[in-house]
């Protein structure tokens, strides 16, 4: 996503949304943009999933809100201005009843769209409320990521990550499900 697309005026927006529809022909989406503390929350399991501990993404070295915005350049090119000052905090400093709905609230949203096995979400905590921004219902798993550092937080090393969510695929199909599986 490019900074422009964080607009702040009646005309930046205009000059925009001519934009969108001159490069891409189509129409363009209008959305609010939520300034706030970023989450990146991942959830894993069925019946009844465990939130894994929240990173949060801190945008406080940015100082103009069209910067604060997970990038490409901020996941994947190392030197790049947004991947040096945009710091990743697992866990993230929540108070426990900030804890409490963050994790209400993406448990919903992984129930609400059946989610199976394991997820992401991501919010923004603004006015103390937590907005969705974001599904992923089959994230990055690479040993980088924020989800292999939560787990591994949480005791998993990263072959025992991988291994406990092929097992709770296994469960589901017709002939492993019905096995007794040590990894759950």
């Amino acid at each position: 996503m490019e900074t422009t697309s964080v607009v702040l005026t009646p005309d930046e927006l205009s000059e925009r949304i001519r934009y969108i529809l001159e490069k891409f022909n189509q129409p363009a989406l209008v959305e609010d943009f939520i300034d706030g503390r970023e989450f990146s929350v991942s959830i894993w399991g069925n019946g009844a999933p465990r939130v894994l501990p929240p990173a949060e993404m801190d945008f406080s070295a940015l100082k103009d809100v069209r910067d604060r915005l997970c990038t490409f350049d901020s996941k994947f090119r190392p030197g790049s201005r947004d991947y040096e000052q945009i710091q990743v905090r697992l866990p993230a400093r929540l108070k426990e009843i900030e804890y409490e709905r963050l994790k209400r609230t993406v448990l919903a949203v992984y129930r609400k769209f059946g989610c199976r096995d394991y997820a992401r979400v991501d919010v923004r905590l603004q006015d103390d409320l937590f907005n969705v921004l974001d599904l992923n219902p089959n994230p990055d798993i690479s040993p980088k990521n924020s989800m292999v550092q939560a787990a591994e937080l949480t005791g998993y090393s990263y072959g025992e990550m991988v291994s406990y969510l092929v097992n709770l695929a296994a469960l589901r199909h017709p002939i492993f499900g019905g096995q007794k599986n040590e990894c759950l």
